[in-house]
């Protein structure tokens, strides 16, 4: 009877040993998921500052583009409004030219639609150019900024 409470004790005491190798590895593995909880944290934390400055590049990419188009549009609508000045001028040009008296009034009719057409379009050419360099000016500055800022928001999350 004593081999086999000795063998009994035997038994208990490697028992009593694992229990705190258990005890270790609960609090590893609950350290463990700590470590990980809080790391997906910060990866949801940094995913919602990138969405958020996506969305931001995105509106001003939008505004950008549709700033675009408007001046393009605008641009159209001049082009159009010019051709048909041009041509109600050159009918009211060749009207005159018919109603001239003489060849010589006839060709002092057209020379004079000529130099009125030029000093148009060459007012026309200066407006185009101030409207361009406007809309290049005002698009470069609005992506200089736009880019500034996302610099200074990645900058931020990096």
């Amino acid at each position: 009877m004593t081999a086999s409470k000795k063998t009994v004790k035997s038994a208990r005491k490697p028992a009593a040993k694992a229990a705190a190798p258990e005890t270790k590895s609960v609090e590893f593995q609950t350290a463990a998921r700590d470590y990980a909880h809080r790391a997906a944290e910060a990866a949801l934390e940094r995913a919602t500052s990138i969405h958020a400055g996506a969305e931001k590049a995105t509106s001003a990419i939008e505004v950008a583009a549709s700033t675009a188009v408007e001046s393009a549009a605008k641009a159209a609508r001049e082009i159009q409004n010019a051709m048909f000045d041009d041509a109600k001028a050159a009918v009211a040009a060749f009207e005159k030219t018919i109603a001239a008296g003489s060849v010589g009034e006839a060709v002092r009719v057209q020379s004079d639609y000529y130099r009125a057409q030029l000093d148009v379009n060459v007012t026309r050419v200066k407006t185009v150019a101030g409207l361009v360099a406007e809309a290049a000016k005002t698009g470069a500055k609005t992506a200089q900024d736009n880019f500034a800022r996302l610099g200074l928001k990645f900058g931020k999350a990096a």
